[in-house]
């Protein structure tokens, strides 16, 4: 068998990369292919999400922290692949800026993840709660 269930996030790596490179070439021969990749991408998402944490558990900054981690990017290689700025990202990092439904689109595509994961609302730094 040529694909399997994905349980590590190198594997989820390997996966992410084939489709990307199979989406290139537009081929309808990999219309097959690209169908099974991708649900077993989203599967493992779903399974990702569950295993970081609920939505009440984790905030959308702490799953991006968590992913860059898990994927040892750097806020500048993060960046240059969304092809926005560095500070940009050190200032959602930091609880300074909300991540726009832009960003959130970039986001859930670089990531493979729903947009849901970084849709939630969360309190920025020296923001006050709503009364």
């Amino acid at each position: 068998m040529k694909y399997k269930r994905i349980h590590s996030i190198d594997q989820y790596n390997v996966y992410c990369n084939i489709y990307e490179n199979l989406m290139l070439k537009k081929s309808k021969k990999h219309f097959e292919e690209l169908d099974l990749l991708e649900l077993l991408i989203d599967d493992f998402d779903n399974r990702t999400i569950e295993l970081i944490g609920t939505s009440e558990d984790m905030n959308p900054v702490e799953i991006l922290q968590y992913l860059m981690d898990e994927n040892e990017m750097s806020k500048a290689e993060l960046a240059r692949q969304l092809n926005v700025s560095r500070q940009l990202i050190t200032e959602i990092l930091n609880y300074k800026r909300n991540i726009s439904k832009k960003m959130i689109s970039k986001l859930s595509s670089r990531f493979k993840m729903q947009p849901i994961a970084f849709s939630r609302e969360y309190k920025l730094k020296g923001q006050k709660s709503a009364a």
